[in-house]
């Protein structure tokens, strides 16, 4: 029961950092030389709304590293819990089909 419980809180760690990361990096639109900060979007983009969101979320790890990083964290920790819970569902089902 405990390890559903922090799933279910990493998921919202996750969520949560997720979207502050997402809204500190669309402020790269608002920069005066965002083509100079940008480094994946190709230079033949004019538009500020064609801008990558890999390019984003580098200037929000730029802007605000712990909420990046508590991001990256938490996603592969619920990835891992995905995985680990996976692997006991699927035990079980070997287990069922052997008896």
């Amino acid at each position: 029961m405990k390890k559903i419980a922090i799933f279910i809180l990493l998921i919202g760690i996750t969520i949560y950092t997720f979207f502050l990361s997402y809204w500190t990096g669309s402020y790269l639109m608002l920069e005066p030389n965002w083509k100079d900060i940008v480094v994946f979007t190709p230079e033949t983009v004019t538009d500020r709304r064609d801008i990558y969101l890999l390019d984003k979320w580098i200037f929000a790890f730029k802007a605000q590293p712990l909420a990046s990083i508590t991001f990256l964290l938490s996603g592969i920790a619920v990835t891992g819990f995905c995985i680990y819970f996976y692997r006991r569902f699927r035990e079980k089902q070997n287990q069922k089909k052997e008896i």
